[in-house]
């Protein structure tokens, strides 16, 4: 910023006050400034030098607001002066009024064309305005001016790293740095450039540079923690991330965390601490689900926990009583394990060893509960143990009582049931052990009187359980009147779909991912996709988004987040799960998602485009994925992008041959059915051939539905989708994979930079098929 220049002397403002004044900006007194500069305006109050050195002082101070002031007071006197036109230009830049601050600087350049400052502040607000182009022809010009200028130089890479020119931005980068070599922010973006130039070994190199300037450098943190990840040094990335932690717990650092976890072996043992993992699964710092397959093997390899696990499998499928399951010491470490709590809490628990020991432990609460009656109702036990069995409780809900059930148990928690039951028809104490135990085997919305529970002061536990499956299921019948129904339903597979959908919304997830700050979608399609070719993206401040098929609302209120100036219409088939979708997004608070219930085949009805259309995990569950996708693709404005979900036929080929199984001894997609066949299918010997069945989604009643017992399911290769998108004018902009997935791609794929022919993903695949187990995730750009 400048001090400006005062066009007209003022016989009575003496060399000396303004020599007075120069002294105290150069020691940076800036209070005792604002100080003189009052006393001047009240003696000159016709003198722009004293408004002009006010406003300084004040911008200096940040205080940008109270700046405006001055500034327009010294305009009014020196209208002529460019240094004050741009200094207002910064006020306003500052306050984010980037419309203003061009005027002014505008104005400043147009009277001192020389003036690289103004130039610069031009320049930034330009780039802060989305306008990228004209912000690199800004910096070019005041580099034409003055060339030897550091942080216009640094300035200009950043630009050019925005625009998806990253060969540029190295260049100026490495000028920058010429002129200021320690210049640790430099430092830290030329690396980000070349590691979008797939040379990580040398941004590695620029990250510890910029760390040696300044080891608290949470950016420098970063681009060494994704160097490290690309080049599959997770070990390393996560010692990063745990000494980035230590210093203070940031976002993006917190998402680094999860992904050091999902590249690690499993059980993570000693290289992640307890304490740290059990903030992550509570929050949580990513989906539960990524924490807690981290989580379980952790627990297992627990002496005390491993050996209640040992004893139980040793003993399956004979029910064990406490003493036996728990061992002399087993209950009192077990109840007060927080980790073991905390992931109760998360979400269905995918160990098949853990499993089956909590089926033992629910047996245990229910010869418990079968033991206290209501003339004995203090007999509940202590807080300890009774968060224990809440937390076992809250599980069952969360997993849809996936476990294995006996006969014997089915008619004892029947006759709890019905105790429990009459007990509150007549008023009578009821011990929480019987909530809990009941609350265990079945959902308590479904019980006789259970409103009634409400109505009674419950320890915090056990009123956790009665908010997850009395009051969270009312609000979810509620709302079933609110939401609009778009187009008809009448597909015979849609109307297949939208009733396995609405007996088992899926999935049932508890909490949600944290994002970041929210950016444009070109903003972030550039940083996800460097190499990539991006022309025509929309560019409206306004993003309107489709998510088809949108189920339970994980998906559509992460992508809400995320996306600057976000407006989702998420439509899917089946009503519960839209009302689930929107309690937890009224829970969360967002405000910029539409839920409606509509067939993705009849969405062309509507009228409407979109900018953004999501799509994944649903195409491959209609009749005609290939028609399915069809018919979305108008709906996409020209530029406008589609991201998509589908299943791999070779990923899967483990998952057909179990689907197979089930299609061959006439199952259904009973609940009873699936808890059956799950327990047979972990006690068979493994057969490789069936490859990674034991994903996630087995570990629940919707999820194992979804993953093996769904009504429709078609399975795609990459071939099919590379012809799809020729015959429908889609241009791939990237496939999503993990960072050492894409740095083998690149290895033995160099000169497809963008990574993006899917011809060369398929060959890829064909030698690495478990790549795309969960699903093939991609970007494509409507071209016409």
């Amino acid at each position: 910023m400048q001090a400006g220049r005062t066009q007209v002397a003022r016989a009575a403002l003496s060399q000396r006050e303004k020599q007075d004044v120069a002294a105290l900006f150069q020691s940076g007194r800036l209070a005792e400034i604002v100080e003189r500069a009052n006393s001047l305006t009240a003696r000159y109050p016709t003198d722009a030098y004293g408004w002009s050195v006010l406003s300084a002082a004040l911008l200096h101070q940040g205080r940008n607001d109270q700046a405006l002031v001055p500034l327009r007071r010294a305009l009014d006197l020196s209208p002529g002066d460019a240094g004050l036109h741009g200094n207002l230009g910064l006020a306003f830049l500052h306050l984010g009024r980037l419309d203003e601050a061009m005027v002014s600087l505008q104005r400043a350049l147009a009277i001192n064309p020389a003036a690289t400052s103004s130039r610069n502040t031009l320049a930034n607000a330009l780039a802060a305005a989305g306008r990228l182009e004209e912000a690199a022809d800004a910096y070019q010009a005041s580099l034409a001016v003055s060339p030897d200028q550091s942080r216009t130089l640094y300035n200009l890479g950043n630009t050019l790293l925005a625009l998806g020119r990253p060969e540029e931005a190295v260049v100026r980068y490495r000028a920058a740095l010429a002129l200021t070599p320690d210049y640790p922010f430099a430092l830290v973006n030329y690396g980000v450039a070349l590691a979008a130039l797939e040379r990580p070994a040398e941004a590695e190199d620029c990250a510890r540079r910029a760390l040696r300037l300044d080891p608290a450098l949470g950016e420098a943190q970063i681009l060494l923690t994704n160097t490290l990840l690309l080049r599959g040094y997770t070990g390393a990335a996560l010692a990063v991330v745990e000494a980035s932690l230590d210093l203070g717990e940031r976002p993006e650092m917190r998402r680094l965390f999860v992904a050091c976890l999902r590249g690690l072996p499993l059980p993570p043992g000693g290289s992640v601490r307890r304490g740290r993992i059990l903030t992550a699964l509570a929050e949580p710092w990513g989906r539960s689900a990524e924490v807690a397959a981290a989580v379980a093997p952790m627990l297992e390899a627990d002496t005390v926990i491993g050996g209640c696990v040992q004893r139980t499998l040793a003993a399956w499928p004979k029910r064990l009583d406490a003493a036996t399951l728990y061992g002399p010491t087993g209950f009192a470490a077990v109840t007060g394990d927080a980790l073991l709590l905390a992931l109760l809490d998360a979400s269905p628990i995918a160990a098949p060893g853990l499993e089956r020991f909590f089926t033992l432990a629910r047996s245990c609460l229910l010869e418990a509960a079968l033991g206290v009656t209501t003339a004995a109702p203090d007999a509940d036990g202590t807080e300890r143990e009774t968060a224990y069995y809440a937390a076992l409780a809250r599980q069952c809900r969360i997993n849809e009582y996936v476990f294995d059930l006996t006969a014997d148990e089915a008619d004892k928690a029947a006759r709890l049931t019905a105790r429990l039951s009459q007990a509150l028809a007549q008023d009578q104490p009821v011990p929480a052990v019987w909530v809990l135990a009941v609350a265990a085997f079945g959902p308590l919305h479904a019980v006789p009187q259970a409103q009634r529970l409400l109505k009674r002061a419950w320890p915090e536990p056990v009123a956790l359980v009665l908010t997850q499956q009395l009051l969270r299921h009312a609000e979810e019948q509620r709302l079933r009147g609110r939401i609009v129904q778009l187009t008809p339903i009448d597909d015979v597979v849609s109307r297949l779909v939208r009733r396995q959908y609405e007996e088992n919304p899926y999935p049932r997830w508890v909490r949600p991912a944290p994002v970041g700050e929210p950016a444009p979608l070109a903003a972030q399609l550039r940083e996800r996709f460097p190499r990539a070719h991006l022309a025509g993206l929309p560019d409206s401040p306004r993003l309107d988004v489709l998510i088809a098929g949108c189920g339970t609302g994980q998906h559509s209120l992460e992508t809400a987040r995320v996306f600057h100036g976000a407006n989702v219409l998420a439509v899917d088939l089946s009503l519960t799960s839209l009302c689930y979708a929107r309690r937890k997004t009224r829970e969360l608070g967002v405000a910029n998602i539409e839920y409606a219930q509509a067939d993705l085949l009849r969405l062309g009805e509507l009228g409407r485009s979109f900018d953004l259309v999501e799509s994944s995990g649903v195409l491959h569950h209609l009749a005609d994925p290939a028609a399915g996708w069809r018919s979305l693709v108008p709906l996409v404005r020209p530029g406008g992008v589609m991201r998509i979900g589908l299943y791999s036929r070779l990923a899967r080929r483990g998952i057909t041959k179990v689907r197979d199984m089930i299609a061959a001894r006439g199952l259904d997609g009973s609940a009873a059915a699936i808890r059956s066949f799950r327990q047979e299918l972990l006690d068979m010997p493994w057969e490789p051939s069936w490859g990674r069945y034991l994903l996630g989604d087995f570990f629940s009643v919707s999820g194992c539905r979804d993953l093996l017992f769904h009504v429709q399911e078609h399975c795609l290769s990459l071939l099919e989708i590379k012809a799809f998108c020729l015959e429908n004018g889609l241009a791939v902009l990237g496939v999503e994979v993990d960072p050492p997935v894409l740095a083998a791609y690149r290895t033995r794929f160099p000169n497809d930079a963008a990574a993006t022919n899917l011809s060369n993903w398929h060959a890829f695949e064909e030698d690495n098929p478990d790549t795309f187990i969960a699903m093939y995730q991609f970007w494509v750009q409507k071209t016409g």
